[in-house]
């Protein structure tokens, strides 16, 4: 019997959770609670990276955040503009998409939920250049763009409902909220 007469295992195990998450509103939570993890560890690590990026271009020491330093050497301060010229040479290539970038409220307004991972992923580079290099700009949007968007993608790969996505767009970025400021109460008001 040839392989493609007959739907591979894997296949139908797929078709099967699907049907559990479109049936079961405690099957679609459990998967909630995943997207919320998922982007809790996300924004961990793009906190970890801003931080190594901090310190391996300004040579700060274990536990010392730049914002605490009382002066740096001139040559640091060369950190910055470059820092700037790369965020802008990104946001020149993104330019080319011909489209607006689009955020977690705007795709759940507007497109179902539906976020583009090339958005996300330039999002989260121009956000990590900037911090990284010491701009004093927050990684709030980036938390919110990765987290929201493993939540559209998770959604999308599962092809589940266009609601079922959009709920898993504001689970990713409560998730990514909680995580960030340690206030999960946030987070499920930022998603509302």
């Amino acid at each position: 019997m040839s392989s493609h007469a007959s739907p591979s295992r894997l296949h139908l195990a797929f078709q099967g959770l699907r049907l559990r998450l479109r049936g079961s509103d405690l099957w679609f939570i459990a998967l909630a609670l995943v997207v919320g993890l998922l982007a809790g560890g996300l924004t961990l690590l793009q906190s970890g990276i801003a931080r190594w990026l901090q310190a391996a271009l300004y040579g700060l020491d274990e536990g010392i955040r730049l914002s605490s330093l009382p002066s740096l050497p001139w040559t640091a301060l060369l950190v910055l503009p470059v820092g700037g010229l790369l965020v802008g040479l990104v946001a020149l290539a993104a330019t080319r998409l011909k489209r607006p970038l689009l955020d977690a409220v705007e795709a759940n307004a507007l497109h179902g939920g539906r976020m583009s991972m090339r958005d996300n992923l330039i999002v989260l580079t121009q956000t990590l250049i900037s911090n990284g290099c010491g701009a004093s700009v927050g990684l709030e949007a980036s938390y919110t763009q990765m987290g929201a968007g493993s939540g559209s993608q998770l959604g999308r790969v599962m092809r589940l409902r266009r609601n079922d996505v959009r709920i898993l767009v504001g689970a990713g970025s409560a998730g990514a909220i909680a995580a960030a400021f340690g206030a999960p109460l946030a987070g499920a008001f930022y998603a509302f």
